[in-house]
């Protein structure tokens, strides 16, 4: 599931993303090379406001 729209670094506006996972583990393990790990680039993760995460 994704909603929010990408800008040209992958990064959402703020709205919530998750994913599905239906490969098993050793699928992922193979998948994930050296080389496709020396030019992965990490996520921009954003984590909401702490007033927006408190309850009244």
């Amino acid at each position: 599931m994704h909603s929010g729209s990408k800008d040209d670094a992958g990064s959402t506006d703020g709205a919530e993303v998750s994913h599905n996972l239906n490969q098993a583990p050793e699928e992922i393990l193979a998948y994930w090379t050296p080389e496709r790990m020396a030019e992965a680039v990490p996520r921009d993760i954003r984590l909401p406001d702490q007033e927006e995460t408190e309850e009244d």
